[in-house]
């Protein structure tokens, strides 16, 4: 079953998607869970809320929420996720974001209520002298070398 988004008019699958054999597509993308069992060998983007991987998967990942890693699965790509269980035993190539981007970009930052929007100061610019570097002196000792001639 598909509907279409409301705001970008994009056509929007709901239901799961069960990987068992090999298939390579652009992108697999549901607002479901994506399932690659153990015979299953996908080479292609994928965007979900949950993936579940038994076999082997060549490509980037975004789960909104799981990302699960069976033991003796590849996954070959990046992954951003909101959370990502792997299991001993599995193979991982990538780069990882795990969690939740909060705020403005800050994890851990909690925000006690809406935003007042602050009245800006301004403030005169601050000049500094530019002061020349300090200039050393340093004695150098001429030494003469004999040169022989033959």
């Amino acid at each position: 079953m598909s509907v279409t988004c409301k705001f970008c008019s994009k056509s929007l699958k709901l239901e799961d998607v069960k990987i068992t054999r090999y298939e390579a597509r652009r992108v697999i993308e549901t607002c479901g869970t994506v399932t690659i069992d153990k015979k299953g060998h996908v080479v292609s983007d994928v965007r979900c809320v949950n993936l579940q991987l038994r076999g082997k998967l060549k490509g980037d990942v975004v789960g909104l929420r799981n990302v699960e890693v069976a033991g003796d699965a590849e996954l070959k790509g990046d992954v951003t996720a909101g959370s990502l269980n792997v299991a001993p035993g599995a193979m991982l190539e990538g780069f990882y974001r795990i969690g939740h981007k909060v705020g403005n970009g800050e994890a851990g930052k909690a925000e006690d209520g809406p935003k007042v929007a602050e009245p800006v100061k301004e403030e005169t610019p601050v000049v500094e002298e530019i002061k020349p570097a300090p200039v050393v002196k340093i004695p150098v000792r001429k030494s003469v070398v004999p040169i022989r001639r033959h």
